[in-house]
């Protein structure tokens, strides 16, 4: 039932610009900080908006990522960095966000519970704002990603696949936990079913535009739960949408060696750790700087 009623309100929405139906989320976040001319200035036809979800309080690991994969001076390739609140760190973000330009910040406390918040805002922003992107990815800032590899991945699609984009790696036949003392857990109320539907796992998503804007649009119509990921995997399943998946993107641990075969990689959380394999990544991919990666792309 819900699924018919889904794909109704969005194909109400997308027609007409609006539905009769009452949302059951907000359907606005406000900003504290937003990037700058991050998407507005730019056109191409395999723009890359790169969306790094990550703790206010993670300043070092953010900075890790600016030296390292996420150090990107393609014009149609932009990285920005998703925070919520923190009262104690606030200064410290006012001063990044000026400094770099690229801190999506919303109004609500950067605490776990409300991961949806900052997954719901990722999409608003990039939807609203991003009108000539045309691949989106999501990750967590303590993956490391093969920027070169997806980029070229992207290039290589054909039209039929390019507005169907939505790949990682995908989870079938998870349970939902039912410990109290379990972070992810859930009472039968939040979820009353035994199984998850199919679902990406959080850490590293790549999808296209086309596919953000129908999950965008559904998101303040189908009650959140605290668990973003298999939030996105039940709105997916009720509009019908197919999730990829795509072993090039490792839950586990890939060694520096090896990152040249993936595309995202998880386990790279510590900032010293991540500017310490740098060099052997580029090496790996026979390159010598952050330049020469940043000339590839353009190849």
């Amino acid at each position: 039932m819900l699924r018919n009623h889904l794909q109704e309100i969005v194909r109400e929405i997308s027609t007409k610009g609006s539905t009769t139906k009452q949302p059951v989320n907000p359907t606005s976040i406000r900003y504290i900080h937003k990037p700058l001319h991050v998407c507005d200035l730019h056109k191409g036809p395999d723009f890359l908006l790169v969306l790094v979800k990550s703790d206010a309080s993670n300043i070092a690991r953010r900075m890790s990522v600016r030296q390292t994969w996420g150090n990107i001076s393609h014009p149609h390739i932009k990285v920005i960095y998703l925070l919520g609140y923190v009262s104690v760190v606030q200064g410290m973000i006012d001063i990044e966000s000026a400094t770099f330009k690229d801190v999506l910040q919303g109004h609500f406390i950067d605490i776990y519970i409300n991961n949806l918040n900052k997954t719901a805002m990722a999409y608003q922003y990039a939807v609203e704002n991003c009108v000539n992107t045309q691949f989106l990815l999501f990750v967590d800032d303590d993956f490391f990603i093969n920027i070169l590899k997806i980029n070229r991945y992207l290039e290589s699609l054909t039209a039929p696949f390019k507005s169907k984009l939505f790949n990682g790696y995908i989870i079938q036949k998870g349970k939902p936990y039912r410990n109290k003392s379990s972070k992810w857990y859930l009472t039968r109320e939040e979820y009353p079913c035994d199984l998850f539907p199919t679902y990406p796992a959080g850490g590293a998503i790549l999808m296209s535009m086309a596919i953000a804007k129908l999950l965008k649009t559904a998101f303040p119509y189908v009650k959140y739960i605290h668990i973003d990921d298999v939030y996105l995997g039940i709105v997916a399943m009720n509009l019908n949408i197919h999730l990829q998946n795509d072993e090039r993107f490792d839950l586990t641990y890939t060694p520096p060696m090896l990152l040249k075969n993936v595309f995202a990689s998880h386990g790279y959380g510590d900032h010293k750790q991540l500017l310490a394999i740098w060099d052997v990544f580029l090496a790996t991919m026979s390159l010598s700087s952050s330049t020469d990666l940043n000339r590839q792309l353009y190849n």
